[in-house]
């Protein structure tokens, strides 16, 4: 795998079946997570630089289907093999977005985020997909630290395996924020009142990058539509050194109040992992914290390998993460336009 940006000025070295693949006028791009937290993002992104495109989509209720110009929705799911041919089918790049954040299991995780995943990089390679972008997650690096860690490392290891010549762009994504992730959700209404509850001991001080999901969107694109395409593998950030301190100030700044961080004892927060864990097997509903997603926030540094061009600055993507949990007549709502000065 060739480490590099999605930029034209890379040389291509790829096979000589792609060599001549020249973006078309109007690419046609098969999308899966197009309803997900940053395929709402991407998606329109996509239609507005003119690119045509097949998104897999479960039918769901409520569930809001628009109907765009250049936009054709592909009813399925990544075990449907039908639907997986017809996302495939004439298109010249897929962008699998789609993955398991949460999930009851290893075996869970491992069915979509490594099996479903290398199973549409095979059936994309003999459809005749002349780009696979894959969107991993940091967490692939470390394998070892949870199920989820495990499952990103695998599926990466198997679209390669089912990508024969395909060149295949795989994203290693550190942490992603912004408005609309169920995620993060309680965590922006927690600061939103002025409390920040974060892994207590040596895990306080640890750092870490992030990239805000309009940014992550734009590197898709960018990856998608603005070259030739070339294997490649890349962790960008719009962050790349952020600690928890940092968080607590930018909420500070947008809000204008105070923010308290919490520290929660790294027992107490195993206890409540563990719990979790507990809970999914009797519900059957897995949440996304979990003793895995705990493992993970104790490992140590997470970060990415390069800064995004024109990152958001961290008041930015604050001020509309909060945005939604904040009332108006009470806080003093303040517009942050600068960043922390961590983007390098």
């Amino acid at each position: 795998m060739v480490r590099a940006p999605c930029r034209p000025s890379q040389a291509f070295t790829g096979h000589d079946r792609y060599r001549q693949f020249i973006m078309p006028d109007r690419p046609r791009i098969g999308l899966t997570g197009a309803t997900g937290f940053v395929g709402r993002q991407l998606l329109p992104r996509l239609l507005q630089q003119g690119a045509s495109v097949q998104a897999l989509a479960r039918p769901a209720p409520g569930r809001n289907m628009d109907t765009l110009p250049g936009l054709e929705w592909v009813a399925g799911d990544l075990g449907s093999l039908g639907a997986l041919d017809r996302l495939t089918r004439n298109a010249d790049i897929v962008i699998h977005l789609a993955g398991a954040t949460k999930a009851r299991n290893r075996a869970a995780f491992y069915e979509v985020n490594a099996t479903a995943t290398g199973r549409l990089a095979g059936i994309a390679q003999k459809a005749g997909v002349k780009h696979f972008i894959l969107v991993s997650s940091l967490a692939a690096t470390r394998p070892n630290v949870s199920a989820y860690a495990a499952s990103k490392d695998a599926g990466e290891r198997m679209v390669r395996d089912a990508a024969g010549t395909m060149p295949v762009n795989i994203i290693r994504a550190p942490a992603v924020i912004g408005p609309g992730d169920i995620a993060t959700h309680n965590m922006f209404r927690l600061l939103a009142k002025g409390v920040l509850p974060v892994p207590g001991g040596y895990a306080r001080n640890h750092r870490f990058s992030v990239i805000d999901v309009e940014d992550l969107a734009a590197v898709l694109a960018r990856c998608a539509l603005d070259y030739t395409p070339q294997s490649a593998l890349m962790a960008p950030a719009s962050h790349l050194n952020v600690q928890w301190q940092d968080i607590a100030d930018s909420a500070a700044r947008v809000t204008g109040r105070n923010v308290r961080m919490v520290s929660v004892p790294a027992w107490l927060f195993s206890t409540v992992g563990i719990v979790a864990d507990g809970a999914a097997r009797l519900t059957g509903r897995p949440h996304v914290f979990s003793s895995g997603k705990v493992r993970e926030l104790q490992a140590g540094d997470w970060l990415a390998d390069r800064v995004v061009e024109l990152p958001t600055p961290l008041d930015a993507t604050m001020t509309r993460s909060l945005a939604p949990f904040l009332d108006y007549g009470r806080a003093h709502f303040v517009h942050g336009t600068g960043n922390d000065g961590r983007d390098t």
